[in-house]
């Protein structure tokens, strides 16, 4: 006779194709005391469960819906945890942050700041590019060392002329003593000036740039706010 832990076990065992169901389609510990209650009712009278089977069986749902208790206490902690990171996140308002990202914000100041790891000793040029995909501007930074390294575009194109507010994108062209490109990561730096909570995760504003809460790497205060 096949017990309820057995059912269930074939049930929510089952190959990655019917996994793709909806969860109120895997059996719980209702549908347990079901099957238990069905064996009883249908048992054979000349064969009937012994009493020991009995005791047992009754273990396995005790233990059951001790498991199911425990999943139910770790999805109301998720949500407590998802909460707490949500409005952890306001703390981040007026702080500097670098996270991933090849977003520029160029703000009525006419001041844009940006961040790059590079991978390995390089002579380093920044190419900013705007909305349409024209390039903005070149900004050569010089032989830089192996690691991280933040710039200042001061909104001016490659004629002189003031650049728009808005959002710019940028990459770097790192070269070796060879002339071999090395590896170099963008990153969005920037303070950040707002906060939206809608959604799963929180979203920062660095200007106009958003950046996934998940996505931050390193967090400061302001220089100005900086003890000397």
């Amino acid at each position: 006779m096949i017990s309820p832990i057995e059912a269930i076990q074939s049930v929510n065992g089952q190959n990655p194709e019917t996994t793709t169901q909806k969860a109120s389609d895997k059996m719980g510990k209702d549908d347990f005391l079901k099957i238990f209650l069905a064996q009883m009712q249908h048992q054979d009278p000349l064969n009937p469960m012994e009493g020991t089977e009995f005791t047992a069986q009754l273990a396995q749902f005790s233990s059951l819906e001790q498991l199911f208790n425990v999943n139910d206490n770790l999805e109301s902690l998720k949500g407590v945890q998802g909460d707490t990171n949500r409005y952890d996140a306001l703390n981040f308002i007026g702080k500097d942050i670098v996270a991933g990202g090849d977003q520029l914000s160029l703000g009525q100041a006419g001041v844009a700041r940006g961040a790059f790891q590079v991978q390995a000793q390089a002579a380093c040029t920044v190419s900013v590019i705007d909305g349409s995909g024209n390039l903005v501007r070149t900004i050569p930074l010089g032989i830089l060392d192996a690691g991280q390294h933040s710039f200042e575009w001061d909104g001016m194109n490659s004629s002189g002329l003031q650049s728009p507010a808005g959002v710019y994108t940028f990459s770097i062209n790192a070269l070796d003593s060879t002339g071999s490109p090395v590896l170099a990561d963008t990153m969005t730096s920037g303070k950040v000036t707002r906060v939206n909570l809608e959604g799963n995760s929180p979203i920062l504003y660095v200007g106009d740039v958003p950046v996934s809460f998940d996505q931050v790497l390193d967090i400061s205060l302001p220089e100005e706010n900086q003890e000397s």
